[in-house]
């Protein structure tokens, strides 16, 4: 029987039919780590028994706590590093599984901190010479494109982080020691956190020693053959007496526009979603705070509804625009296509990595929860959008006056000619005020006319 398997074995040119007959002789299977213990269970079901997928759950090492032990600074800033004690269970199962291992792969996150814990794996474990693979997306087909085209641990890649580690620490038990002795035990501060801190602190008395002006604001709304429209005041008054004054004359005033200035314009999509631009959309437009966001977005890219959600790069796969521009077409029409290739400005970014989007477009929904819903679909609209047609708007400027000696009242905004990408995104089609359509002379009626004692503010 055995020989009849290594006869078949050596015959067959199917890399898989071979794996089998290897498994039966030699009972090995290929290992592949990862940080998480949920992508670790969605991995292993694309991967099947060939593969055995174990989870590093974050680090596997780092610094001691003392920090005279840390760092050998006189050695050349070397960091010493000890084996986590909650993680030493994590090795003991990562070295068994290894010795019966026919290939190893470190599958860690696809940036400097998943590149260093690879590399902390392979010298806790003692790995000779595991395979690097990275993947942008958990589905199928990029795990097993990825395994496909494995490298060695990029060694300046983790550098950058241990370098990164040790101004950390050096910085942070120095700042932090002040801290306890003047603020309160316990509190830490970084090397991010102090120069911050400093920014803040300087602006905050820019704050205190700012001194406010008192102004007035008179808000109008009109009415027109149209539909109605906001207006304000050209000039602020600086007195009470004089804002009740305009409102007074100008609620029994008749109106008419003065002038209407338009120009054609177009409004292009934004680029698809980086870290930075997906935690501040989705806290303008969720609510959500910077940690709510990434908590959420973890989960959906363990889950393999999005790509890595941390990245710099606004770079889309070339699969990945045609899959898109094969939604707007099929949601939209031809007309509200067009192809964008988007590069990203900063020159330390990774071209190599993606924008965050679906993995999948065509999926309108995605995630176990509110928070992951919602955010899906905040991703997936702005990837879309940015492969949709720029909407065609004429900006507009109108004057309004009346038939008394009080200022002219102004209104800017826009009127959508061709909505395009708005289509789809309608919060950022409300951004805009959208006027009716007016002409000159034309005698408009007065809906509200109020006014609002506001001060001048700060510096932010």
């Amino acid at each position: 029987r055995r020989s009849h398997i290594c006869r078949a074995c050596c015959l067959t040119t199917d890399s898989n039919a071979r794996y089998a007959y290897q498994m039966a002789i030699t009972g090995k299977k290929k290992l592949l780590i990862v940080e998480s213990p949920a992508k670790a269970r969605t991995i292993q079901q694309y991967l099947g028994k060939e593969y055995e997928v174990l989870a590093s759950v974050g680090h596997v090492r780092d610094l001691p706590k003392s920090n005279k032990d840390a760092v050998d600074i006189e050695g050349g800033f070397i960091p010493r590093y000890v084996v986590s004690p909650d993680k030493r269970d994590v090795i003991e199962r990562i070295k068994k599984a290894a010795k019966n291992a026919e290939d190893i792969f470190l599958a860690t996150d696809p940036d400097r901190e998943g590149e260093a814990i690879s590399w902390h794996i392979k010298e806790a474990v003692g790995l000779k010479s595991p395979k690097r693979v990275v993947f942008h997306e958990i589905t199928k087909a990029a795990v097993e494109e990825a395994l496909t085209h494995p490298r060695q641990i990029d060694e300046h890649l983790r550098e950058a982080q241990e370098a990164r580690r040790v101004l950390d620490r050096l910085v942070g038990y120095d700042l932090s020691g002040v801290i306890w002795k003047k603020v309160r035990y316990g509190l830490s501060a970084g090397r991010v956190q102090s120069p911050a801190l400093r920014i803040l602190a300087e602006r905050e008395r820019e704050i205190q020693a700012f001194v406010p002006v008192t102004y007035y604001v008179i808000d109008a709304r009109f009415r027109a053959k149209g539909g109605e429209f906001p207006a304000v005041c050209s000039v602020e008054p600086s007195t009470a007496e004089e804002a009740s004054r305009i409102v007074t004359l100008g609620e029994k005033a008749k109106w008419k526009i003065a002038d209407v200035t338009e120009s054609a314009q177009e409004r292009h999509p934004r680029p698809p979603f980086t870290t930075s631009t997906l935690q501040q959309a989705a806290s303008s437009r969720l609510g959500f705070s910077p940690s709510r966001t990434m908590r959420a977005a973890q989960k959906l890219y363990e889950a393999g509804h999005i790509t890595y959600m941390r990245t710099d790069s606004v770079n889309l796969a070339k699969e990945a625009m045609r899959a898109l521009v094969g939604v707007v077409k099929n949601e939209f029409g031809d007309k509200y296509v067009e192809p964008r290739a988007y590069k990203t400005k900063s020159k330390n970014a990774q071209e190599a990595h993606e924008a965050v989007r679906p993995t999948d477009p065509a999926k309108q929904t995605a995630g176990k929860d509110s928070d992951e819903q919602r955010l899906y679909e905040l991703i997936r609209i702005r990837a879309l959008a940015s492969q949709m047609a720029s909407a065609a708007v004429l900006r507009t400027s109108i004057k309004i006056e009346a038939d008394a000696d009080i200022p002219v009242f102004g209104a800017n905004g826009s009127r959508v000619i061709f909505p395009g990408w708005l289509a789809l995104d309608t919060r950022a089609r409300g951004e805009d005020v959208e006027l009716p359509l007016l002409a000159k002379g034309e005698k408009v009626d007065v809906v509200t006319l109020g006014s609002l004692e506001k001060q001048t503010e700060p510096p932010n």
